[in-house]
């Protein structure tokens, strides 16, 4: 799984999307859009990349939350003065890989990723760009662009008949012909028009009206950049906060298998050592106390009555002649009663 993250700042909004690299016909995993401008004010390029910068972090702590972590971050800007602040503003976030991404290549990755597209190529998109719409012929499977033409979109959309002429122009210049219209990011009034238009031109249409569709495409060109690094002998780049939780986790553990390894060891201090024992030479004994297996010599004290040699009460015939024994008579040893009770 490689987790990615796209962020789109347009004129009027922040989009955020976290997507799956290995599995783009799944959509996004989370996406958010933040109102940015909408009231027809123009904020300063450092409130905008700052406004940036926050939505990247908010869409950061949404992922680590469900135990994701994006590796790369894919940035689309249409302000240029707001894209040169794009590296500063997001200097302080565990990223350090940020691709920045143009709108072109935002889209023909997003379009590799509807399920409706798959084996239909080529086809025309069009877009939105300002006061004017662009119509290109796209090969989605290859994602490149064979041609491209910009209209005022007042009069191309006027009626859609005037749209259909148009679409009869570009068809008839392309060579294999389009097989369908694909209306991206289109107002919702236009949806209608466009569908007749199509069918006057003998093509299929499709709405594309997901919000997020560009932050998709984000993610994905820069996953795929990011992987060419990795590819390339280049390192990859991990957060921060993936780093801090790895070292939180293993140095806890570390500390644990330590502390089992004394508690087991025979005198509960001496480490187990793997090396084998060295043949031949004497074990190594302590002179402090008895050998092992010497009974100890337990010291009582003497008898009160002196000792008196046993001899037989009655010899009998059958008994040998034994000399009688040549034993000192013990000396009395002054002794002292003891009185108990």
């Amino acid at each position: 799984m490689r987790e990615s993250l796209g962020v789109v700042f347009e004129n009027q909004s922040i989009s955020t999307a976290l997507v799956d690299a290995d599995t783009p016909l799944l959509g996004s995993i989370d996406e958010f859009r933040h109102p940015w401008g909408a009231d027809g004010t123009v904020p300063s390029p450092q409130a905008s990349a700052r406004a940036l910068a926050s939505a990247a972090e908010v869409a950061t702590g949404r992922a680590l939350r469900s135990n994701l972590c994006p590796t790369v971050v894919g940035v689309m800007c249409e302000r240029a003065d707001v894209r040169e602040l794009v590296s500063d503003s997001l200097s302080s976030s565990p990223f350090e890989n940020i691709e920045l991404v143009n709108g072109l290549d935002a889209r023909l990755a997003y379009l590799r990723t509807v399920d409706a597209l798959i084996g239909v190529s080529p086809i025309l998109a069009f877009w939105p760009d300002g006061s004017e719409t662009v119509i290109a012929a796209v090969d989605p499977r290859a994602g490149v662009v064979d041609s491209a033409h910009r209209y005022d979109t007042a009069e191309l959309l006027a009626d859609s008949s005037t749209f259909a002429a148009t679409l009869d122009l570009l068809v008839a210049e392309r060579d294999p012909v389009p097989k369908m219209l694909v209306a991206m990011l289109v107002k919702e009034d236009s949806r209608q028009p466009s569908a007749e238009a199509a069918e006057l031109a003998g093509l299929g249409f499709l709405f594309l009206g997901e919000r997020t569709q560009l932050a998709i495409g984000a993610a994905l060109v820069a996953a795929d950049r990011g992987s060419e690094v990795r590819s390339g002998g280049g390192m990859a780049v991990r957060p921060v906060n993936r780093v801090r939780r790895a070292a939180a986790i293993v140095l806890p553990l570390l500390l644990m298998l330590t502390g089992l390894l004394i508690a087991l060891s025979p005198d509960g201090s001496r480490a187990v050592s793997t090396d084998s024992p060295n043949i031949g030479a004497e074990s190594a004994t302590s002179t402090s106390g008895p050998p092992p297996g010497a009974a100890l010599q337990i010291p009582t004290l003497a008898p009160c009555d002196p000792v008196v040699p046993a001899v037989p009460a009655v010899l009998r015939r059958s008994d040998p002649e034994v000399a009688p024994l040549q034993t000192d008579e013990p000396t009395a040893e002054e002794c002292t009663p003891l009185r108990v009770g």
